[in-house]
């Protein structure tokens, strides 16, 4: 056997004496020499050591290093599990019976005992191979020396698996574990008391009043009357929670849990008790508890398998609108609308296997109102130790998809409106839009004229099921009073919008008009061009509705978009009228060009001269043109159209052209025919007349005769030339004469006198001034 140093001793405890040895005393084959005097006879001296070895669980020993055997008595056979009935065993066999890792550290620590340079002494302790539950058997032993014999070990062995489990749990927790003898109220305690609490030995005094003394005052008497009725109970355990003084004054939040001993009668003898530090712990809770209750987002902790809820935060009872006793215990499939059920089913199973998760979507809940909302979740299912967790993020992103809702409508209606043509479809369209994004009853849009009434009403858009048969033929009279009566406020550019009508019957102008339709929330908006309400784009609803800043923005961008496509299809409608007129005013003139073309070229006897005609002619045919196109639609006012025509033969004289007389709007066949007329005049005056002289004037006048018996206006306009050569009747009329007798009156109707005066030219037409206005 080897003979390793001292210190290598497993667990040695040289200070622990070990059993007395002599040469006089044996006892199961093993010798004891007394330690000193005694004041027992030998003889008596095994049987004392035999009561004490067997009052204490010891069993005795004797290692013969000479022949490697162990002499026992039945307590080391037993311990040590050997078969053999004798009393003798060499080394190696029990060796065997130890755990493999604990041998070669027993049989070092013999040959330390048995060096003459060492302690002589053995204290080690090590675990049996063969037991079936962890079995730990302490081995304490001295050396004995005698004259005639080599040197021996005697000892003792004892079952130390409870005390060495208890220094096991004792290091491996900071509890701080009291052992109170309730009988006598004395208390001690294990280090964690020093090293968790800070309390020094020398300062704890051991009785069961120091510990309450430590005690919070205001908790102190919950942890007495606790105590007081686990005593008189019968139970066996006892559980507190309250605050506890460490050493340097300040307070831990402690978790005591203790278990206790009772008597044969059930009377309470002792109480082994744990203090468990939870001070750092409930801070920690109280942390995310606030950020937990505190959180912006929704969060539920659930059982995965039951997918019942296990704690909720204030956010997500607010995002249900529901209180967390509805929320709490329940299962969390019933927030889920029918319609999504399969999904839900999809996802729960999932979450059943136990599987670890960690998943983001978004989903549709149904609040506790009814009210269906979309969520983005967040979802996180993991293993703690043996347990599934699982907590759910839950952010409400209803608005966000509203929003998004709210602009693919506005680029949809955009799209749309571009292909319609019609005042009706535009307003139709716009209306359902407007309707369907924002999930209302009822939607429509109104034109206002310029007087401030309500100038056309299409039928309203209305959701399905919501339809009344009054809404086939239109809407009811109560709905245009409810629009007539806002057309002041909305002419301001205010906005109305109104969560309840029939809670805040003040913040409308006609609360019985919407009472009759049926109506609680409304949104009116104005549609306002160079400060005049053009329209009124509306939405209603059978409930009320909280009108978020977003919707009220919608509908403005609706009824912009709506102006913009009314505005469109009448420029549209313009155009076509526009390009109609041109049509018809070209071929107007191209035969009006070919009839005065071939009138002024019949009979053509100075080729020179007739082109010079014609073109004056043609001039004066284009201003007219230009007169008709600077007007409104085909229509131009006589004074423009008589200066137009009398420009290219006014030489600046003062007092050439004398021009007066009332406003006329003429239409465009009158226009031209006048026109050339005048010119056919002037340059008759121009070659024979007043303008053929410096000083020759020329004056034309007209005027309205209201004729109320006939019906209507005349119009009475006279030429009138003076200061010119003397006059004299033509011998003969060519095509001018007859443009200037035939030309206007054939246009317009009336009458055309030509006075040939000696003083000059007078031409006077009489005709009613429809016939003037007509632009046929």
């Amino acid at each position: 056997m080897t003979q390793p140093a001292a210190d290598q001793q497993p667990g040695q405890a040289p200070d622990a004496p070990p059993p007395a040895a002599g040469d006089g005393t044996s006892a199961g084959g093993a010798v004891f020499e007394p330690a000193g005097d005694s004041p027992f006879a030998p003889s008596d001296a095994a049987t004392l050591l035999r009561l004490a070895a067997d009052s204490a669980g010891l069993g005795l020993f004797a290692y013969d290093p000479a022949t490697r055997t162990l002499r026992g008595d039945a307590g080391f056979r037993s311990l040590l599990g050997l078969a053999s009935p004798g009393p003798v065993a060499d080394a190696d066999t029990v060796l065997s019976a130890l755990d493999p890792g604990d041998r070669a550290a027993l049989d070092r620590a013999l040959g330390a005992a048995l060096d003459p340079a060492g302690s002589g002494t053995l204290d080690c302790t090590v675990r049996r191979a063969t037991s079936t539950r962890p079995l730990w058997i302490r081995a304490r032993a001295r050396r004995v020396v005698d004259q005639d014999r080599p040197a021996r070990l005697v000892g003792t062995v004892q079952d130390v698996t409870e005390a060495r489990a208890a220094e096991i749990a004792a290091r491996a927790t900071n509890d701080a574990v009291r052992d109170w003898d309730l009988a006598t109220g004395a208390v001690l305690w294990n280090a964690a008391l020093t090293t968790a609490y800070g309390w020094a030995p020398s300062e704890v005094v051991p009785t069961s009043a120091w510990w309450l003394a430590q005690i919070h005052p205001h908790d102190r008497p919950g942890v007495a009357a606790g105590l007081q009725a686990t005593l008189a109970g019968g139970v066996e355990a006892w559980s507190q929670e309250y605050r506890f003084r460490r050493a340097d004054g300040t307070y831990a939040e402690v978790l005591d849990r203790g278990s206790l001993v009772r008597g044969a009668d059930g009377a309470p003898l002792r109480m082994i008790a744990a203090m468990l530090d939870l001070t750092e712990r409930n801070r920690v809770g109280a942390q995310f508890r606030a950020v937990f209750q505190g959180a912006n987002i929704g969060i539920v902790q659930f059982d995965p398998r039951t997918v019942r809820a296990l704690a909720v935060n204030a956010k997500l009872c607010e995002i249900w609108g529901a209180p967390e006793s509805e929320i709490l215990g329940h299962s969390l499939a019933r927030w889920t609308p029918p319609e999504d059920d399969d999904d839900r089913a999809a996802l729960h199973e999932r979450l059943a296997t136990g599987a670890t998760l960690q998943l983001r979507l978004e989903k549709r809940y149904r609040r506790m109102d009814g009210r269906i909302i979309w969520a983005r979740v967040n979802l996180v299912s993991q293993r703690l130790g043996g347990d599934v967790h699982a907590t759910a993020m839950i952010e409400d992103i209803t608005e966000e998809k509203r929003a998004d809702a709210r602009r693919e409508a506005l680029i949809a209606l955009g799209d749309r409106l571009r292909d319609l043509h019609t005042h009706a479809d535009v307003v139709s369209a716009t209306a359902e839009s407007l309707g369907r994004t924002l999930r209302v009853a009822r939607a429509g849009y109104a034109q206002v004229d310029p007087g401030g009434q309500i100038a056309s009403l299409n039928p309203d858009w209305t959701a399905e099921g919501d339809a009344e048969p009054t809404c086939a033929v239109g809407l009811p009279t109560a709905s245009r009073s409810t629009l007539a009566a806002s057309v002041d406020r909305l002419g301001r550019g205010d906005v109305i919008s109104v969560a309840d009508i029939a809670a805040t019957p003040e913040r409308v102008d006609d609360p019985e008009g919407y009472a009759r339709l049926g109506m609680r929330a409304v949104i009116k908006v104005p549609v306002l061009r160079r400060g005049r309400l053009v329209g009124i784009l509306y939405v209603l609803d059978r409930h009320p509705r909280d009108w978020s800043a977003g919707e009220i923005t919608f509908a403005r961008e609706v009824a912009e978009r709506a102006w913009g496509g009314l505005t469109r299809v009448e420029a549209d409608e313009q155009q076509r009228t526009l390009n109609r007129e041109l049509s018809h005013r070209l071929k107007n003139t191209l035969a009006m060009v070919q009839a005065i073309a071939s009138q002024t070229l019949r009979n053509v006897t100075d080729v020179e001269a007739a082109k010079e005609a014609l073109a004056a002619r043609l001039i004066a045919l284009g201003k007219a043109h230009d007169i008709l196109l600077a007007g409104v639609h085909e229509s131009a006012e006589m004074e423009a159209v008589m200066r137009g025509a009398l420009s290219i033969h006014d030489d600046r004289q003062p007092g050439r052209f004398d021009v007066a007389g009332p406003p006329v709007l003429l239409g465009s066949k009158a226009a031209l025919a006048l026109a050339l007329m005048l010119h056919e005049l002037a340059t008759n005056a121009a070659k024979y007349g007043a303008l053929s002289v410096p000083d020759g004037r020329v004056s034309l006048h007209w005027s309205l005769d209201r004729d109320a018996t006939a019906g209507g206006a005349t119009v009475r306009l006279i030429w009138s030339e003076a200061d010119g050569p003397m006059v004299v009747p033509p011998t003969h009329k060519g095509f001018g004469s007859r443009l200037i007798e035939r030309g206007l009156v054939g246009a317009v109707g009336g009458t055309i006198e030509l006075d040939y005066r000696p003083t000059g030219l007078v031409c006077r037409v009489v005709a009613p001034l429809e016939g003037f206005q007509s632009s046929g």
